[in-house]
């Protein structure tokens, strides 16, 4: 049963809701994007021939200006196999880091809008996460980095793509992220951001937070009383 009447936030209804995956529907603390970020390192590393230390170092600074590690490879470095990049970083098990939580279902099905995901993780990795979280089916669809044709978050053309197969305008579409990045290119074309921060880090970004995902019905409640 629907907690939620029609929402309108800041003047504009809200008719659907784009997630983010990791780190969004997931505690950062499960380790899961830790293991992938240090995945990608080291391919980074041996790709390049420099030391992970190195490798971590350029991540971090040169990779973050193309929004993925993948975009900055391919862009500056001309890498082009993609599919070994995708298997290599992200684990074909995540049950080590990620279980059932009734309560992430349970919120999901309350919400009354439609629901997509939008990550720059691929296809298989998201079906894996959502699976092991029991909420595949609460989500018309999974929009991953091949639907973005590898350009993801934040390229505009990313966030376009997921509005158009929402149908919706994107000002009428609430987006819930773990990133201030992914949420301020979002907000910067119209779309109504929301960020998950778990521990608190980001105060001064100008963008609406709760604490987790789990959150979210509390948050919609206050727009609404």
């Amino acid at each position: 049963m629907s907690l939620f009447p029609p929402l309108w936030l800041n003047g504009r209804v809200i008719r659907a809701i784009l997630f983010d995956l990791d780190n969004t529907l997931y505690p950062a603390s499960s380790g899961l994007d830790r293991e992938i970020d240090r995945r990608m390192t080291v391919f980074t590393a041996r790709y390049l021939g420099i030391s992970e230390k190195e490798a971590h170092v350029l991540r971090k600074t040169d990779a973050r200006l193309y929004g993925t590690t993948l975009q900055w490879l391919r862009e500056v470095y001309g890498f082009h196999d993609i599919e070994k990049y995708i298997l290599e970083v992200h684990p074909p098990d995540v049950s080590s880091f990620l279980s059932y939580n009734p309560k992430l279902a349970e919120m999901l099905g309350q919400l009354p809008y439609p629901k997509a995901i939008l990550t720059n993780s691929p296809l298989e990795h998201a079906e894996r996460v959502l699976e092991c979280l029991k909420v595949r089916s609460y989500f018309d669809s999974i929009l991953d980095i091949r639907f973005n044709q590898f350009r993801g978050k934040p390229y505009p053309e990313a966030y376009h793509r997921a509005i158009n197969l929402l149908g919706s305008p994107i000002g009428e579409v609430l987006f819930v992220d773990d990133l201030p990045p992914y949420l301020t290119a979002f907000k910067t074309l119209g779309g109504q951001p929301l960020l998950v921060d778990e521990e608190g880090k980001h105060t001064d970004v100008g963008i609406p937070s709760i604490p987790t995902v789990l959150d979210l019905p509390c948050y919609l409640e206050k727009i609404l009383s």
